[in-house]
């Protein structure tokens, strides 16, 4: 197997992973049914459901049906497009009980690995369903507390957190606008075992004093290590540590609104 993925082309290798993301085959049953469909995904896909091989998979997998998983994308997916939108999202929402704001949709969104908001790939609906176990909304509904306990631990707080930068951009934009940014924080740090006590004034010292300005991966990424090692009084913070300026100047800002404590 290995000599013959040597042989193929990248275009190839690259239909290869996207037709076992969407079905959860194998290597070997992935370039069977492309080289069959002559190399077309969607024809490879058709031939793997009714060969029989979706069958066999289905046991590989866990007992997953991969054809349900694709009834699903098919469910909430855009008419005549090949991916989900806005309306399909609210669709998903609504069957799964729970508001698009919540932050279990943030948990399933990074499952997904949804490269921006209110939008998921066939790839990333599918492949996330797969990578969750879930084959049906009722699965997934029952499988919503334990994600959003997943949340109690640093490690896959911080795993969220750090897929929350990108998935928060608008297309073609590198930094994630103020608005979304601090909505975002506030969703995150809701959480009662990951709670900031500053959330509020960081939030309000950005809208008074940021002048709308976009938050940049750095200050994103450098605000939870603060928040995880500095303390809420500030009495461990280094001023010549190199913290992004914005975080000393909400120092600065908080210890002139306490009175220069």
């Amino acid at each position: 197997m290995d000599a013959l993925m040597n042989r193929l082309t990248k275009p190839q290798k690259d239909k290869i992973t996207q037709f076992r993301s969407i079905t959860g085959a194998s290597e070997k049953v992935a370039t069977e049914c492309l080289k069959n469909a002559g190399w077309g995904v969607e024809a490879a896909i058709d031939h793997f459901y009714s060969s029989g091989l979706a069958a066999q998979a289905t046991t590989a997998s866990g007992g997953l049906d991969l054809r349900a998983v694709e009834g699903l994308y098919q469910r909430y997916k855009e008419p005549g497009e090949d991916y989900i939108g806005v309306d399909g999202v609210q669709k998903f929402c609504e069957e799964l009980e729970v508001d698009p704001t919540d932050i279990v949709v943030l948990v399933v969104s990074h499952y997904m690995n949804a490269a921006v908001m209110c939008e998921y790939s066939k790839d990333e609906f599918t492949s996330g369903l797969v990578k969750l176990g879930v084959d049906s909304i009722d699965k997934l509904k029952r499988k919503l507390p334990d994600l959003r306990a997943e949340l109690k631990n640093d490690s896959k707080f911080r795993e969220v957190y750090s897929f929350a930068y990108n998935f928060s951009r608008e297309k073609g934009q590198k930094c994630v606008q103020l608005d979304t940014a601090i909505g975002m924080w506030q969703l995150l740090f809701a959480v009662p075992e990951q709670r900031w006590p500053l959330i509020d004034d960081w939030c309000e010292f950005l809208t008074q004093h940021h002048n709308n300005r976009a938050i940049s991966k750095d200050t994103w990424q450098q605000l939870y290590d603060f928040i995880k090692t500095v303390k809420p009084d500030f009495s461990n913070f280094d001023e010549n540590s190199a913290w992004p300026y914005l975080l000393d100047e909400f120092v600065d800002h908080i210890k002139t609104k306490r009175g220069g404590q």
